[in-house]
């Protein structure tokens, strides 16, 4: 293995974007990821640690040593810092809150007193909030004359004498207007309020919903104690698909850039439920192990319908799995979604055992074998369709994330009913 060349290395990432140098870093292998960090943590951008990947971004943190991590915190927005030192244990925490300036560290103090996840934790402290009654020549002017503020904002907010947000002004609109109109007539008030204790679902579902570029958050006497803007959502909405996507293949962490025996250990615990879901549906079989004996041909086709209910299964959870992480789903189209799922999995269902039917015949000349099939491919399609909805929905009810356990229950229903519906009906219709 060829030895890293510290030198060209940091060299190579000079004048990168700062997520570049986050992703060339996290192409190294560990040690060398460990190396660079402790010597050469000077000669990356500040922001470079805000792109790392959270599951890569923690190994990194224990390598940088405290001095240059107080360097880096600095330099980092507000609630990209809350988020960095979330993860800290609390007298690590209160060392390096020790070495920052007064007001950073009691504005992050602040922050990290609101749940996890939440719009109070992940909300960003520096906005532009003024009265109705100046002008936009006196806003620009103060702007002007002001340290503090935001340095780029969207939009600018519109609070009452409670610091309640009334409505806002798109900065578009303040350049175009003339230094003499009262904000007062320029004024949005269709402003969509986030409280502080919002989810992370929450969010995503209000940018998305009303086309939000910017909101306020309130706390619960409705005063504007931040916002939360479209790039930060954008952000937690991609690694939120990231996290979903993941957990449906049962990987509870990204472990591209894990170690072998890591990743190994990740995976195993996903097999392992399997292998429990693969041994019920095999105890399903040895129930009916006589029959078998019987018809070998039962056997040769018993994968084909388990294989057709997973799958059907697998398509159903996977758009609903998203789909409540979306809040697409709700009470009120909850049974007519129930339903078109059940006419979808049957009329897939109608198809696919037509065409199995016809295979199955002309392959073993044998028509009650064939109904058999049809009849057991079209009764499992129906059935898998429905727990594929069915499944994610009401293990979401029981606060369990969907993503993450939807997938082997899924598994366990239908491999169990497929291996069931085919044994039985081929039994009754053959008469063995």
């Amino acid at each position: 293995m060829t030895k890293l060349n510290k030198k060209i290395f940091i060299e190579s990432i000079k004048g990168f974007h700062p997520a570049d140098q986050a992703d060339k870093l996290e192409s190294l292998p560990t040690n060398d990821q460990s190396s660079i960090l402790k010597t050469h943590t000077k000669y990356f951008h500040p922001h470079f640690i805000a792109y790392l990947r959270e599951e890569t971004r923690d190994l990194t943190l224990e390598m940088i040593p405290n001095k240059h991590l107080v360097r880096l915190i600095q330099y980092l927005d507000l609630d990209d810092a809350v988020e960095i030192l979330s993860d800290f244990e609390t007298h690590e925490l209160v060392k390096i809150l020790s070495k920052l300036g007064s007001q950073q560290r009691e504005r992050i103090e602040e922050s990290l007193k609101y749940d996890e996840n939440s719009a109070g934790r992940l909300m960003n402290r520096d906005y532009l909030a003024v009265k109705s009654d100046i002008t936009v020549g006196g806003l620009i002017d103060n702007l002007r004359k002001s340290r503090r503020g935001p340095k780029d904002f969207y939009n600018v907010f519109i609070v009452d004498n409670n610091n309640t947000p009334i409505g806002f002004i798109p900065s578009g609109r303040i350049l175009r207007s003339n230094r003499s109109r009262k904000l007062k007539d320029l004024i949005f008030k269709n402003i969509h309020l986030i409280r502080h204790d919002n989810t992370i679902e929450d969010i995503a579902y209000a940018f998305r919903q009303y086309g939000l570029v910017s909101a306020p958050v309130v706390n619960n006497e409705n005063k504007m104690i931040g916002i939360m803007t479209v790039d930060d959502v954008v952000e937690i909405d991609h690694e939120e698909s990231e996290d979903d996507m993941r957990k449906l293949g049962g990987l509870f962490v990204n472990d591209f850039y894990k170690g072998a025996i890591n990743s190994a250990y990740s995976r195993f615990i996903w097999l392992g439920l399997n292998l429990l879901t693969a041994i019920l549906a095999s105890y399903v079989i040895d129930i009916y192990a006589d029959k078998l004996q019987q018809m070998i041909a039962i056997a040769v086709l018993m994968p084909i319908v388990a294989s057709m209910g997973g799958n059907a299964g697998t398509q159903a959870m996977t758009i609903y799995v998203r789909a409540i992480a979306t809040k697409d789903i709700n009470k009120s189209n909850y049974m007519s979604l129930v339903m078109k799922e059940f006419l979808i999995g049957s009329l897939n269902g109608m198809a696919l055992s037509l065409i199995m039917g016809l295979i199955t015949y002309f392959w073993f000349d044998n028509i009650n074998l064939a109904i058999a099939i049809s009849v057991a491919i079209l009764v499992n399609l129906g059935f898998a369709c429905l727990v594929g909805i069915i499944i994610p929905v009401t293990i979401n009810k029981l606060k369990i994330d969907p993503a993450l356990a939807s997938g082997i229950v899924l598994t366990t229903f239908t491999d169990v009913f497929g291996f069931l519906s085919f044994l039985s009906i081929a039994t009754y219709i053959l008469n063995l």
